[in-house]
């Protein structure tokens, strides 16, 4: 009996999936540190800034649950199907520096108010 051709589109549109969500979490993380964000005359919709200070959190805490998830399920489909392991790999250590990205843009602020002594999460006007 011939083994069965496996294709990586599952991989694929979970590598998709994953990149679009991070996406979606890195805009939100930028709007976050955003002041004029926060104020009404910065023109953003006053569902979004409720959702984003709700759901933020347990967004991105999402976010690294699959990220983790497609990593340990790459490792363990490599010794099965290369193919999808390697697709499940790539998306999960592409998605890992997406990830590098959006802790720099929740941190940078509050370490720069550190290093000049002033309150986290404190905007310059």
């Amino acid at each position: 009996m011939k083994p069965q051709k496996t294709t990586s589109l599952g991989g694929m549109l979970i590598g998709v999936l994953l990149t679009g969500f991070g996406l979606l979490v890195l805009i939100g993380a930028w709007l976050k540190e955003t002041p004029l964000f926060w104020r009404n005359a910065g023109g953003y919709p006053v569902e979004l800034r409720e959702w984003l200070l709700i759901g933020f959190y347990p967004a991105l805490g999402l976010y690294f649950l699959l990220l983790a998830g497609t990593g340990l399920t790459g490792w363990k489909l490599l010794r099965q199907n290369i193919r999808d392991g390697a697709v499940l790999l790539l998306a999960s250590g592409l998605n890992g520096i997406l990830s590098a990205v959006i802790v720099t843009v929740v941190l940078w602020n509050n370490v720069e108010n550190l290093l000049q002594n002033l309150p986290l999460h404190n905007h310059a006007p």
